[in-house]
């Protein structure tokens, strides 16, 4: 090849490094962050009426340390037990143990919606009945960007009515459990595509299996599971596609990438990482017409679909459901101390949203534009005061990251229920709820740990492709340190970080087993190679 072929393949290898660099940089500065507070501190939820209350405790270190390392080191040991465990079996297993388990909980919890959960399943129930009063309420006036949630539901409730009628809206949370099993597959899936090591997919089933706060958060209704199963496996069709070049592959991400954010405007998170994944990938590709056809398909169809869901809903209805809140409006909250005293900084703040709105005539524009005015006098006011900045944000991001239930035992709590509580979610909300919790937060300690250790050896691999799940954990970051700020909202990066987590062990394995090759006791006991190095992690990159 000549001077000039060879110059075009360094910058096209540069572009890759450079992001996979970047992105890694900011990462270890976060799970850093995040990593040390969860050794120091634990923040809970308390159950205060109509208000979410938050707590900041105080750890003890050096038994968190101590834990750490056992739970580290249970993990490598198991690792090796797994190695002739084939995927599928993985799959099958943890799809039926995450099935089992989550039906359980849920037929236990008698969980119903309540307050913005109730009015999205509320509607969804009406509209499966041909009846759209509730769209002359204000709930819809202000948030139409929850109807596309609404439809999924409707889609469901009509399907299920065909077969039963519907009485409550267990059968959703139960499909909640389903979803969240896809989740667990569509993870173990992407590790086996990006990862030329099965012992990552081994770890990444273990850990997953005692991943409990998804299992118990599958009672809430409110998309955030479901629009993570269709995001999930929108990467994984992306990472086939960019691998594999098949048409019908990244149709499938555009569809279900589309759906995440129809169901979820959140999962926009998701998008754009997908988009900047294939933009980085364009140059070394050479497939310029078809990766800019996928990339402007995945935009199209997700910034179009709900807009065209709320103008299905306004045709059937005859009902002009006009502006929404603005996008604009939730970061002022997020800028913004809470409406309630004992809720965290940036969490739910009426009169960033709907009291804005409404002094606006409803006028999205003039609502916007007020709400610029306040991100700009918050952010004067952050800069005249660093200290009030600092403990601000400070609080923020320790009370969506380190609440580390992420509200599944909250929420299970406060909601209005079918039915009284079977014994395991009596159990789990009253008097196992200390016992529970400190599982919780010992196990999200290891997990990110693992992160941290997984993005530092990121900086030392060769692939693109190993850093997508810290790119779209990035993004969650990112978006939720100036946006409205819930730790509920944490969890479908705390899932993504359990998927991660298993590379970051997997390297501290082959670390390990390099130093301690000349310690008989230690080789034993962690089933290390006989050999000086164990095969050293590769990611796949063709």
């Amino acid at each position: 090849m000549n001077a000039a072929g060879n110059l075009k393949n360094y910058h096209e290898n540069k572009l890759e490094k450079t992001a996979r660099l970047v992105i890694s940089i900011f990462m270890i500065l976060i799970m850093g962050f995040l990593t040390i507070v969860s050794l120091l501190h634990t923040t809970g939820m308390d159950i205060v009426p109509e208000i979410e209350s938050v707590s900041y405790l105080n750890d003890n270190f050096y038994i968190n340390i101590l834990f750490l390392a056992l739970s580290a080191a249970i993990c490598l040991i198991i690792m090796p037990l797994l190695k002739k465990m084939p995927l599928w079996i993985e799959i099958a297993v943890i799809c039926i143990w995450t099935i089992i388990l989550g039906f359980i909980w849920i037929y236990s919890s008698q969980s119903a919606p309540t307050e913005d959960s109730f009015h999205v399943t509320n509607a969804s129930l009406l509209f499966a009945d041909n009846n759209f009063s509730s769209l002359n309420e204000g709930y819809f006036k202000n948030y139409s960007f929850q109807l596309g949630y609404v439809f999924f539901n409707e889609i469901l409730i009509r399907i299920a009515s065909i077969f039963t009628e519907v009485q409550n809206l267990l059968f959703l949370e139960a499909l909640n459990v389903i979803f969240l099993a896809a989740v667990y597959a569509g993870i173990l899936l992407i590790n086996n595509k990006i990862f030329n090591d099965k012992r990552i997919c081994h770890l990444t089933f273990f850990l997953l299996l005692f991943s409990f706060q998804p299992i118990l958060f599958s009672s809430f209704l409110y998309g955030i599971i479901p629009g993570l199963m269709f995001a999930v496996w929108a990467v994984y069709f992306e990472i086939s596609y960019l691998k594999e070049s098949k048409i019908y592959q990244a149709i499938l991400s555009a569809v279900f990438i589309a759906l995440a954010v129809m169901i979820k405007s959140n999962y926009n998170i998701i998008l754009i990482a997908i988009l900047a994944m294939a933009f980085v990938k364009l140059f070394s590709r050479k497939k310029y017409i078809k990766d800019i056809v996928y990339m402007v398909l995945c935009g199209v169809l997700a910034v179009s679909i709900t807009p065209a869901v709320k103008s299905m809903y306004e045709s059937k209805s005859g009902v002009d459901l006009g502006d929404s809140i603005p996008y604009v409006s939730w970061i002022s909250m997020g800028m913004n101390e809470p409406s309630f005293a004992g809720c965290a900084p940036g969490w739910y703040n009426y009169s960033c949203t709907v009291t804005n709105f409404e002094e606006n005539n409803f006028n999205s524009s003039e609502a916007s534009k007020d709400s610029i005015e306040n991100i700009k006098e918050r952010l004067s006011y952050f800069i005249s005061d660093p200290q009030y900045a600092n403990d601000f944000f400070y609080e923020k991001i320790v009370s969506q990251w380190n609440e580390t239930t992420y509200q599944s035992i909250w929420t299970n709590k406060v909601r209005g229920q079918y039915a009284e509580k079977g014994a395991l979610a009596s159990w789990v909300c009253n008097e196992g709820e200390s016992a529970v919790s400190a599982f919780m937060d010992l196990y999200t300690q290891l997990i990110f740990a693992a992160v941290l250790f997984g993005v530092i050896m990121c900086t030392r691999n060769k692939n693109l492709f190993s850093t997508i799940f810290p790119l779209i954990i990035l993004g969650g970051f990112l978006y939720h340190l100036i946006s409205e700020a819930k730790s509920q909202y944490s969890i479908p990066y705390y899932i993504i970080m359990t998927g991660f987590a298993a590379y970051g062990l997997c390297c501290l394995y082959d670390i390990l087993a390099s130093k301690a090759g000349k310690i008989k006791w230690i080789s034993k006991i962690f089933n290390f190679p006989k050999h000086e190095m164990s095969a050293k992690i590769e990611a796949s990159d063709k």
